[in-house]
């Protein structure tokens, strides 16, 4: 009788907890679009936007960096003033194919309700989804690496890279390094600490700019290269030594598939205003790459 009473007590558990499971989320995901559907209703900026989205006699592109979250200083209309005032005929935004579209169709679900529990107002997908409420005619398709997700997951990469630039400080810390190495470090730590105020931005053209861009490729050298390379010759625990090479070939590898990505929409659509939206620890990469094939692809790089 006991059993039978505590399996019932047990059932009531169970429903009680997906119950409450099924509101949180449903609640979460509202939550989102209520937010979502303020923000693209808004009026749009009495300022008339300079430029506007006919056929160019040549491709432009202009690569914008961005903040994924808002912060305290950086709001996500600065970005959207900035977009419509260039007024592209297509915005690319850092997803793959797939991702884009659901985001497009407000069908991302489960993205929708992951953002709704983080701390910020998301940025570029408000963003590209007010400005193609307000421009119909505009597309917004996606550019990122298709393996992307898989390859984080399969690597556990943002943990096994926490580790991996975590065990360089602490070998720099104990004092473990040759002099060389902790020159390296100190060199690193400096950069880093730039870097990072960049998050500090109040606009824009605060991180979209040559001085930023400048910045961000002598970091990520550090972090894609010049530490891995100091942990190459120290005992790493199995996991983690198996993982430097997979670091060091993942930066390259994930930008030149998004360059690739990027060069196809060119090719796809000719003599269009194109924005590419992409984190702006990318840009300066994206921007490298890409001009090398202005003239073989007949586009341009605007600056910002």
């Amino acid at each position: 009788m006991k059993k039978i009473k505590l399996t019932k007590y047990l059932k009531y558990v169970l429903i009680t907890w997906i119950s409450l499971t099924i509101i949180i989320c449903l609640g979460g995901i509202i939550k989102y679009n209520v937010d979502l559907n303020r923000y693209i209703k808004q009026d749009e900026p009495s300022k008339k936007s300079k430029k506007n989205n006919a056929v160019t006699d040549r491709t432009e592109v202009y690569v914008v960096g961005s903040m994924h979250f808002e912060t305290n200083n950086f709001k996500r209309d600065d970005l959207y003033t900035y977009i419509n005032k260039v007024s592209p005929s297509i915005i690319l935004y850092e997803g793959d194919a797939q991702t884009a579209n659901r985001m497009v169709n407000r069908t991302d679900l489960l993205n929708q309700l992951m953002s709704s529990f983080k701390k910020g107002n998301k940025v570029e997908s408000f963003v590209a989804l007010r400005y193609l409420k307000n421009h119909p005619e505009s597309k917004v398709l996606g550019y990122e690496w298709e393996e992307r997700d898989r390859f984080h997951f399969k690597h556990n990469y943002r943990k096994n890279m926490g580790k991996l630039i975590g065990t360089a400080i602490k070998l720099h810390k104990e004092k473990a390094l040759s002099n060389e190495e902790s020159e390296i470090m100190n060199e690193f730590f400096i950069v880093n600490k730039k870097y990072s105020n960049l998050g500090n931005s109040k606009t824009v053209y605060d991180f979209n700019n040559p001085i930023a861009d400048s910045i961000i490729r002598v970091k990520q050298e550090f972090v894609y290269n010049k530490i891995p390379k100091i942990l190459n010759t120290k005992e790493l625990s199995d996991d983690l030594k198996e993982f430097v090479p997979v670091h060091m070939d993942y930066w390259d590898t994930r930008n030149m598939a998004m360059v690739n990505n990027i060069v196809n929409q060119i090719k796809i659509n000719p003599n269009k205003r194109i924005v590419v939206l992409t984190g702006y620890s990318h840009r300066y990469y994206l921007i490298d790459e890409l001009k090398k094939l202005e003239e073989e692809y007949d586009f341009s790089i605007k600056p910002i």
